[in-house]
């Protein structure tokens, strides 16, 4: 995961580099083939997924967020409100933590 590897920005956690690299050559020397799959599940924490660092996400977010574009959404924002299309992760209720997070159990 991203977020295991790049702890804060531009700061990288070479442990866990290693000890993946350690895993996939013992697989390798018992005729593994792996497959890294540097994916990530609903983007961050500030959204309750995993996978960017979650101070990338609040950088982001402080920007302000938007369903499509900033003026796309200006345009069509009275049909967004009618279908409820486009949420906050503040539209559900969720609980947040003490960073802006929500509570993973609300998740």
């Amino acid at each position: 995961m991203w977020e295991a590897v790049e702890r804060q920005p531009g700061v990288y956690n070479m442990t866990y580099l290693d000890e993946v690299d350690r895993l996939i050559t013992k697989l390798g020397e018992a005729g593994i083939y792996t497959l890294v799959d540097a994916h990530q599940d609903v983007l961050a924490r500030a959204v309750c997924g995993e996978g960017m660092p979650n101070f990338y996400a609040h950088e982001i977010l402080k920007h302000g967020s938007y369903c499509f574009s900033k003026f796309e959404d200006w345009l069509i924002t009275p049909i967004v409100k009618k279908t409820g299309f486009c949420k906050s992760i503040h539209n559900y209720g969720y609980k947040f933590d003490a960073d802006g997070n929500p509570i993973i159990a609300d998740c």
